[in-house]
């Protein structure tokens, strides 16, 4: 009985440890290895290597499933978010190498703005505009 305890526990434990390990992203990693939308149209927009800023202020996206993703190569978090016209989505926060990924099922045509979500960090210039046509 007693080593049957103890099976069932070491179970459990490597159990957990397992499932730790494919949580969150607290470091780097991105959210999915696949799109959350089948066919979306996949938009890079990478965070600077430094300071609060993205490597470009300016992208495009055809309407429908879209899929914002950002790689943050700083050991600051960052995110990718997107608000306007109705959407107000954010990606999660990640850094290290990590991607952030944001993803709207049916994307209007017009202005969007994408933006890191961490407080202060749009307001010091981390954000930009996604055009939709």
């Amino acid at each position: 009985m007693r080593t049957s305890l103890l099976t069932s526990a070491a179970t459990i434990a490597v159990a957990a440890v397992l499932a730790a390990g494919c949580g969150g992203s607290s470091g780097g990693g991105s959210s999915s290895a696949a799109s959350a939308v089948a066919g979306a149209q996949v938009v890079e927009i990478d965070v600077a290597s430094s300071g609060f800023a993205f490597t470009t202020s300016t992208a495009t996206a055809k309407a429908g499933p879209v899929e914002l993703k950002s790689k943050n190569p700083q050991s600051v978090s960052h995110d990718i978010s997107l608000k306007g016209n109705g959407v107000s989505v954010q990606g999660n926060m990640v850094s290290n190498g990590g991607v952030s990924t944001v993803t709207v099922a049916d994307l209007k045509p017009g202005t969007y703005t994408f933006y890191c979500s961490v407080p202060g960090h749009e307001q010091a210039g981390m954000k930009g505009t996604l055009t939709v046509s």
